[in-house]
């Protein structure tokens, strides 16, 4: 039995869905669209969008936000998490920590930490500097420079930008390393697999069914099912 209508909260739907689904979809921004009566009316509207492009490839991504979604509200209780929040924003563990946190809990591969301000000095050392002590003054000097690059570099805690700086530029670099790609760009192109991602996405950020029973169940939700916000 289809829904009739799924619920979800205006600020998840404004902050979050449409986010998700202008990332997963190429369709980009979808900012000033939250008045959507019907799945089938935002279906079309993400499909016009993103016509023309090489899209649909980040799904996986969407469903690995909303996998990973809980750890990251509990990094700082209260805070709404959005694929744009800002890592850092989030916590005062380094980068490397946090990695090493998120792998021990998801079994997961996580992308590498780039070297914070710290470690690139000492790779620049190492680089530059070492090569040109030894010309100048000898190997006793060379090795001395090496050693505090080498320290400088293993005591990096590391910073957050690049793969490290958003929640969704985290979790798409987690996708990329674990989630497999056997899907071509064109393999998902069909209406009705998109329609089935686009429908997860919405499910997943439905508030539970009136009676509390059970979560949206998205091969329920249809073409007529209505959007309700509140």
């Amino acid at each position: 039995m289809a829904h009739a209508a799924i619920r979800i909260e205006r600020e998840e739907f404004t902050e979050v869905t449409l986010d998700l689904l202008g990332r997963s979809f190429g369709a980009g921004s979808l900012d000033g669209f939250d008045v959507f009566y019907t799945a089938e009316d935002l279906f079309e509207e993400v499909m016009y969008r993103r016509a023309g492009r090489e899209a649909g490839d980040r799904c996986d991504t969407a469903m690995l936000f909303f996998r990973l979604r809980g750890q990251f509200e509990r990094l700082k209780p209260g805070v709404r998490i959005t694929p744009s929040t800002r890592l850092k924003d989030l916590t005062r563990m380094s980068p490397t920590r946090l990695s090493k946190r998120l792998a021990r809990e998801n079994g997961l591969a996580m992308p590498i930490v780039s070297f914070g301000y710290v470690g690139c000095v000492g790779w620049i050392m190492g680089l530059v500097g070492s090569p040109l002590v030894w010309w100048l003054i000898g190997v006793e000097a060379f090795a001395v420079v090496g050693v505090a690059c080498f320290i400088m570099m293993i005591a990096d805690r590391g910073r957050y930008w690049l793969e490290w700086e958003t929640v969704w530029s985290l979790v798409d670099a987690i996708a990329r390393k674990n989630v497999p790609r056997k899907d071509a760009i064109g393999a998902r192109s069909r209406t009705e697999d998109l329609w089935q991602r686009f429908a997860e996405i919405l499910a997943l950020s439905a508030m539970p069914e009136p009676n509390g029973a059970r979560l949206v169940d998205a091969h329920r939700i249809e073409r007529h099912t209505r959007i309700e916000l509140v």
